[in-house]
């Protein structure tokens, strides 16, 4: 939980570009023109959960089935979709090249990639100090399997080789890093990322990239990337819905479902998928994942034909799946369906250690032994709660964050939030601490002016501070922003204060954004009392 003592200011950093090409970071607003012609779809869509001599991931193929079906609905000229053992080296280079030979100008290739990353050292003098690379089904790290592998170089070269139509490149994998935050290992977290080596006397690849030589940046000017994760962090699959799942590959579906179409024109372009592929895999992984969309000088123009359109999300608090070890005691409680396995489960139950844990491997509260079903029912319904706002697809909102990152905070931290809108907007904001309990941070007086009285201006960062006190675990601010004043929501915050009840707030908050434009952010802030493990 956070206490507010002082307002301060602050700005948002600006993110570098991560990857193997030079590229231009596009403003999340950047306006686009109506094209007046969206031409033919291509895609090369790979994903690989078995691999034969690493580690095996869960959520691969189920990307690369959703990526390949949604481009099918979107009526793909051809769709090419390589899974586990046909993800081979010659499979991937001769399917592009099939596809290059078919596209022509205003065309749109999409080569997508879900798996395992890696890095070994850099090729070529002069280069980086590592190469990235991504690992196919049959690498290994000595014999014939060492060249299944393609280098970040060739990639590029791949990419390049077609000179006419955009090609929109995914990669929902990472190479190396760290956590934001370390995972709990009473959670099932598989990582997108491979700690291999490289035998030397087996490798055929290293002489075909000093072959090719440095991609030239002009020849890239018609690509659009598409990362999970910047290059120091790791990429870690989640559930969504009933499966293990890449965020990006999730949210970059869902974009070409129509669900980032902003001005609904049915044509999906740059700055639409990126502010919606942004917004939907920090939803979906709690901030531990910030996707890097990065592009040449050409503007993505993707037809979304009837596909276009978001359903309304349910008013009510969708039900949550918890594990609880065989033996475990856990008191009745609503809202959630038991599971047999981790993998399963958003909600994963510790009575031993009085401690829930979120799927994303974060201990998001902790009470005291033995838990009550009261403490424990209100901190299931605020994540239920979360899942809600979860649905809700926004066309351009608030942007907040902490300054120090997505992190665990200690007990006694200062901590610093902060808030930006792109226009004049009234806000509500509020935070859900870690128990439940809901407390209103503004509109809190009135006035004319600022984050107290529930007013945002145009591209100015609001800021304030808090200090981190008990209870521990996961607190989270939400703002929803709108053009008019919300004093029924206001209301309605006001109301879950006193009587936690989080159904009948969601419930006036489905009923205020109903038919009318509105923004919507939250982060979280994770917590840990002084002298515990991280």
């Amino acid at each position: 939980m956070t206490r507010s003592i002082l307002p301060a200011s602050a700005a948002f950093l600006k993110k570098r570009v991560p990857g193997f090409a030079p590229a231009l970071v596009l403003a999340a607003g950047l306006a686009a023109p109506l094209p007046a012609f969206a031409g033919n779809l291509y895609g090369l869509v790979i994903g690989i959960d078995d691999y034969q001599h690493i580690t095996d991931l869960k959520g691969a193929v189920n990307d690369a089935r959703d990526v390949a079906g949604t481009l099918e609905k979107l009526e793909a000229s051809k769709v090419i979709l390589l899974t586990d053992a046909n993800a081979t080296r010659d499979n991937v280079f001769a399917s592009w090249r099939e596809l290059t030979k078919l596209a022509g100008p205003g065309d749109t290739l999409v080569f997508h990639y879900a798996g395992h990353g890696a890095r070994q050292e850099a090729i070529l003098p002069g280069h980086e100090e590592l190469d990235n690379m991504f690992l196919l089904a049959g690498f290994d790290e000595t014999g014939p399997g060492v060249n299944e592998r393609i280098i970040d170089n060739e990639v590029g070269h791949l990419l390049a080789e077609e000179k006419e139509a955009t090609v929109v490149f995914v990669a929902d994998s990472c190479f190396a890093g760290d956590m934001a935050r370390a995972a709990d290992f009473r959670a099932e977290v598989n990582v997108r990322v491979a700690d291999v080596r490289v035998d030397k006397s087996s490798d055929r690849i290293a002489d075909r990239v000093r072959q090719l030589g440095e991609v030239e940046e002009d020849a890239l000017q018609n690509v659009i990337w598409l990362y999970a994760q910047d290059r120091n962090k790791v990429t870690q699959e989640v559930r969504i819905g009933e499966e293990l799942r890449g965020a990006l590959s999730y949210a970059f579906s869902r974009a070409l479902e129509g669900e980032a179409d902003g001005d609904s024109n049915s044509v999906l372009n740059t700055a639409e998928l990126k502010r919606y592929v942004n917004s939907s895999v920090k939803r979906h992984t709690e901030r531990r994942q910030r996707p890097e969309v990065n592009a040449g000088s050409r503007d993505l123009e993707i037809l979304l034909h009837d596909a276009a359109g978001t359903p309304a999300p349910n008013a009510g608090l969708p039900e949550l799946t918890l594990y609880a070890a065989p033996g475990e005691t856990i008191p009745a409680l609503s809202g959630i369906r038991k599971v047999d396995s981790k993998a399963e489960a958003d909600l994963i139950y510790d009575g031993d250690g009085s401690s829930l844990v979120y799927k994303t491997g974060d201990v998001i509260a902790s009470f005291p032994a033995p838990p009550s079903a009261e403490a424990l029912q209100a901190t299931v319904d605020k994540w239920r709660f979360l899942a809600f706002l979860i649905g809700f697809a926004e066309i351009e909102g608030p942007e907040l964050d902490l300054s120090d990152g997505s992190r665990t905070y200690v007990e006694g931290e200062q901590v610093t939030f902060s808030i930006r809108s792109s226009g004049n907007e009234n806000v509500v904001l509020f935070n859900l601490a870690s128990n439940g309990a809901v407390q209103l941070v503004g509109p809190v007086r009135r006035g004319k002016r600022g984050l107290a009285a529930g007013k945002l201006r145009p591209d100015r960062t609001d800021s304030f501070r808090s200090a981190v006190i008990p209870p521990f675990g996961a607190d989270h601010l939400i703002a929803i922003t709108t053009p008019s004043p919300m004093p029924d929501l206001v209301d309605a915050v006001q109301d879950a204060q006193q009587n936690n009840d989080l159904a009948a707030l969601a419930k006036e908050i489905g009923h205020t954004l109903d038919g009318q434009s509105f923004g919507l952010d939250w982060v979280g802030l994770y917590t840990r009392a002084k002298g515990d493990l991280q």
